[in-house]
């Protein structure tokens, strides 16, 4: 691609193009490779066979002192940061660096209550857009898992050679903020769009201390 990015993403937001795609998308499931439905199911069963005769293997990890336990795709790898450990009762990142996928969680020490979650993601929201003024809101939802309600937004931003999307949530979690993304190219989208969602919605959470 010839053009500059500056350029590349104007031509999208004057022309509505991706705009236009994910209207379309967020009432047709059909752009996505597998439904979320049918991501989760995988992950029950440990496996997913997807249209084109790939299989995605799943892992279920403890995480969190054990207190939180997540299923997800094993060629995301744990990362382990050399002399420099994450604390891993407050942060998890897996990656998987071929594909450019990035999936990371951190327990913030500020204190959140339940009814100010979907509040506290505004408020990301609003500071990632000063900082990245490119970034380009797609969708914003409420999950709930668990009597619990983890409020995610989506967003398309510029990460050289090629945009990214990324999927972002935050929840309250033993009165403090959670927050965490799924990141990963914008042609991936179809993929781990159900994938991340999957990932979320069959989380189990301890809720003691």
């Amino acid at each position: 691609m010839t053009e500059h990015w500056d350029e590349f993403f104007l031509k999208l937001h004057h022309q509505q193009i991706l705009k236009e795609q994910l209207d379309v998308a967020e009432n047709d499931e059909d752009w996505m490779l597998v439904s979320i439905e049918e991501a989760i199911k995988g992950m029950s069963n440990g496996s997913l066979v997807l249209p084109d005769e790939q299989d995605i293997q799943f892992q279920t990890l403890p995480l969190f002192d054990h207190q939180l336990t997540m299923s997800l795709p094993d060629s995301l790898i744990p990362e382990v940061r050399a002399g420099r450990p994450t604390d891993p009762s407050k942060s998890f990142v897996a990656k998987d660096k071929r594909a450019g996928i990035l999936f990371g969680l951190h327990q913030s020490g500020q204190q959140l209550a339940p009814e100010q979650v979907e509040f506290y993601q505004q408020q990301i929201i609003e500071q990632t857009s000063r900082v990245q003024p490119a970034m380009k809101l797609v969708e914003q939802k409420a999950l709930h898992v668990q009597d619990a309600i983890i409020s995610c937004y989506e967003s398309i931003f510029l990460a050289s050679p090629s945009p990214y999307y990324q999927i972002a949530f935050a929840r309250s979690w033993h009165g403090k903020a959670l927050i965490g993304s799924c990141q990963f190219k914008l042609e991936n989208a179809p993929l781990w769009v159900p994938l991340t969602y999957a990932m979320l919605l069959t989380a189990t959470w301890s809720e003691l201390s």
